[in-house]
């Protein structure tokens, strides 16, 4: 939740940055920002989220599952001032098929403002501004979260690759994961992403 970084090696020797992104959108934008200017090409967001409704296949969305973002849905602030006026923002192909084995896929909605989870995704094609920053998405959507449109929509204007692997925190009961299973849950995915990114060639140039 801080702003703490770690950069080193991997096994497989690739150079890798580990860098927290504060909480909420325009705190990742400025971190990512930072990022690409030092000179960052790709860029994996791995997250909290809140369950919101059923996946894909219409079963319940555990706390504990992770998800990879096929879209991500620009709520409000700084994905919707990033995207271009566009409604969705999409992770890098080639990421999203090199991390397709790490989790399934999932679309998601990400919000500056934090609003209660009980708030219902509004309908496709709603334009009635008081339904909130909902307003307009479509339903079926699994997870709510607060940076993953945000990080897509800048690195896509900042030139850079990114995607997202977002964990379920919260699911749609309320039952929220404390931090030590958090971390006990974290630890394989994040190695597991580290492993399908070394199996890539590395966009950083060399010399």
């Amino acid at each position: 939740r801080g702003l703490w970084g770690y950069r080193g090696v991997t096994e497989g020797g690739l150079e890798l940055t580990v860098q927290s992104t504060g909480v909420g959108g325009p705190s990742a934008v400025a971190v990512i920002s930072d990022l690409v200017d030092l000179g960052a090409r790709r860029l994996i967001r791995l997250g909290t989220c809140a369950a919101i409704g059923p996946d894909a296949g219409g079963r319940a969305t555990e706390a504990g599952r992770a998800f990879l973002v096929s879209t991500a849905w620009c709520c409000d602030g700084a994905s919707r001032a990033l995207n271009g006026g566009e409604a969705e923002a999409h992770p890098d192909p080639g990421l999203f098929e090199a991390l397709s084995e790490v989790a399934e896929p999932a679309e998601a909605v990400s919000c500056d403002l934090v609003l209660r989870m009980e708030d219902p995704v509004g309908e496709a094609g709603s334009t009635d501004g008081e339904e909130g920053p909902d307003a307009g998405l479509p339903e079926g959507v699994a997870l709510r979260d607060l940076q993953t449109a945000a990080t897509m929509a800048c690195a896509k204007k900042l030139g850079a690759e990114a995607a997202a692997v977002l964990l379920v925190a919260e699911d749609g009961s309320g039952r929220r994961l404390e931090e030590a299973e958090l971390e006990a849950e974290f630890r394989p995915l994040g190695m597991a992403i580290v492993r399908a990114l070394e199996a890539i060639p590395n966009p950083q140039p060399q010399g």
